[in-house]
Formats: C-alpha cells, structure tokens, sequence
C-alpha cells in the first residue's frame, strides 16, 4: 500500500526510499533496487533490462496511460508476467475488485485507455466489437492480469472552482482501505505465478 510508509516524519523525502526503509525494517534480508526515474517509452526497456535475470514478475501500479502501456509492451515482448492495476480513483467499496485477463476488463477508464495503446503503439490484437462482447464473445487473452473495481467511480464536481485533476483531497481522492485491497490482491496473484 503507497500510504502506509507515509508519515509526518517523511514529508519531503521520495516514496521510493521511504517504502524500501520500511521494506528492510521488516525484512533486512529482502533484495530491493529502487530507481530514481519515471518510465517512458524511451527508457522503459534499458529500466526493465537493469533488472534482469532477477526480475521474475512486475507489479504495475503506475496511474499514467503512456507509462503503464510502455512497461506492459516491454514486459510482454521480453516474457516477463506482469499483474497490473486498474484506477481506484473516486471508488469506496473495496467488495468490487476483481481479477481477470485485461482484454476482459470493463468499467475502468485507464485500462480501456491501456488496451487501446498497446493495440494502436504496440500492435496487439485487436478485440471484437462492444456488441460482440455483449454476447458473451470475446478476443483471445493477452495473458496479463488486471486488478480493477467494477465499482462506477463518482463523478467529477463541476464548476468554476472545480479542479480538473484528480487529487487526494478533491472528489476523486483514493481510500487507503480500497487501494490497500488492490495491493493485497496484485500480491495474491504473484505469489500463485
């Protein structure tokens, strides 16, 4: 969970850092690199390549469309399981998280986001038209696992004074005790792999 290392105390300091301190305090045997760096398209696969061969899964929980399509893509070609997170921005009830394969994936803005990037940048295949889903047919499997809600996530206020971002403490905030379960589950699923 991205909170639960967050105190007063480390204001200021990167999460990074602040997670693996946290790591070590439980585990001082545990192997962890971090790296100081957002991935892009450009670098997504010199950052994926760093890591091998002790990389065995990848755990994405990145928020951006580019960035989470960029470590699918790479971890897919160099056959690298990966599990990754839908959004749980605006969303309360953590009984709605589920797990499927993420061409199946429905009711989640950044995943639908996600498969349309991988099939248009990428070039997975493309999946059968919403009526077609509609009646129980679906697209072959991609073999990566998503974690989404299918909760509807509240709406955006809308207003003068409304701001367009999703932040902590506007209408679409995060509930630990939801992104909390998300986690659990990401975990769940890599320990099965």
């Amino acid at each position: 969970n991205r909170q639960l290392h967050a105190t007063s105390s480390s204001v200021g300091n990167f999460k990074i850092d602040e997670m693996k301190k946290r790591l070590l305090d439980i585990n001082p045997h545990c192997n962890i690199t971090t790296i100081h760096d957002f991935i892009s398209r450009e670098n997504v696969h010199d950052i994926v390549d760093s890591m091998l061969p002790e990389l065995d899964v990848c755990l994405d929980a990145i928020d951006g469309t580019r960035e989470k399509t960029a470590l699918i893509a790479a971890c897919t070609a160099k056959g690298i399981p990966i599990v990754t997170c839908g959004g749980a921005a605006g969303r309360l009830d953590p009984r709605s998280i589920e797990v499927e394969d993420l061409t199946r994936v429905d009711n989640d803005r950044l995943l639908r986001a996600v498969r349309k990037n991988l099939r248009q940048k990428y070039g997975f295949k493309k999946g059968l038209p919403r009526k077609e889903t509609l009646k129980g047919r679906y697209p072959k499997k991609w073999q990566i696992q998503a974690v989404y809600s299918t909760e509807i996530p509240k709406e955006l206020p809308q207003g003068e004074d409304a701001s367009s971002l999703r932040r902590c403490d506007g209408a679409l905030g995060t509930a630990c005790f939801v992104t909390g379960t998300f986690g659990f589950i990401v975990a769940s699923r890599v320990v099965e792999m």
